[in-house]
């Protein structure tokens, strides 16, 4: 059975059955991935208290974001405190408002708060609006790998079709195609990879994810925070003398072997199975 699934798991990537799971409008700027896909709107109803985004913290744990979670409740994170707010970025899901405090953003607060936690796990590590390529990158690849593992647990949130979901199932099929050709292993950096958007907006395709366009690369050379190296220690399961130190290229290269065995070959199968990639 576990050659079988990664048999599966190393094919090239597919079309996806549904490009309504994944964004398509411009939106902030940014383009969409899959621009024949149906107009994103923000989920409407219901609206969540402040409480929620603490409450559902919990489900961090068996993640690869536990370590975040571990920290957050032990006062390391850059951020002790998250509530619905208006970012200064109108694009960001999390982000800090007019006097600097960390807000999510009140445009997703009808939004199911699970799909907040890959955007919570970024805002507790990150540095802020100076950080660089291989940051953000690190970073938004963590918050990718937590919504697998999220999907792998409930496929129904990939089919919610609200904007959030959309927003967060596109950095992930963008993760999940992540591969050396006919590897199934997710490896961040691949320059020879068969692409991350199969049939999707040639302007957004990339090999890997690591290519990606987060942020400037000439803001790269920022020193990790010991807190962040601490996180990445738990992550990847080794001493935080073997982390990297500074944020570059090379933190990418050090993912691509660290992470190797962050989904086990069920979890990536299931979530590739709830955004129909396979």
């Amino acid at each position: 059975m576990a050659d079988d699934t990664t048999a599966v798991l190393a094919r090239p990537p597919q079309v996806p059955a549904d490009v309504a799971r994944f964004t398509s409008d411009v939106l902030f700027g940014e383009p969409g991935i899959y621009p024949d896909g149906p107009p994103m709107r923000p989920a409407s109803g219901h609206e969540h208290s402040d409480t929620a985004i603490e409450e559902v913290m919990l489900e961090l744990v068996g993640t690869a974001g536990e370590a975040v979670f571990e920290a957050w409740c032990a006062g390391r994170t850059t951020v002790r405190r998250l509530t619905y707010g208006t970012p200064t970025s109108p694009g960001r899901i999390v982000g800090p408002d007019a006097s600097g405090a960390r807000v999510v953003n009140d445009r997703y607060r009808a939004e199911d708060v699970r799909l907040l936690l890959p955007s919570i796990v970024h805002d507790l590590l990150w540095s802020g609006p100076g950080a660089g390529h291989a940051e953000e990158a690190l970073l938004h690849a963590l918050g990718a790998y937590v919504h697998a593992q999220l999907l792998a647990r409930d496929p129904g949130l990939a089919h919610l079709g609200t904007e959030l979901a959309r927003r967060q199932s596109s950095l992930t099929i963008t993760l999940l195609n992540s591969r050396r050709p006919g590897s199934a292993t997710i490896t961040l950096v691949a320059p020879d990879g068969p692409g991350t958007i199969p049939g999707g907006a040639p302007s957004m395709q990339t090999p890997d994810f690591w290519s990606v366009p987060f942020a400037p690369l000439a803001a790269d050379g920022a020193p990790i925070a010991p807190e962040v190296r601490s996180v990445l220690g738990a992550v990847a399961s080794v001493a935080v003398d073997g982390c990297p130190a500074v944020y570059s290229d090379a933190l990418g290269a050090w993912c691509t072997t660290a992470f190797a065995g962050l989904l086990t070959p069920e979890v990536q199968l299931d979530a590739n199975r709830a955004l129909g990639l396979l």
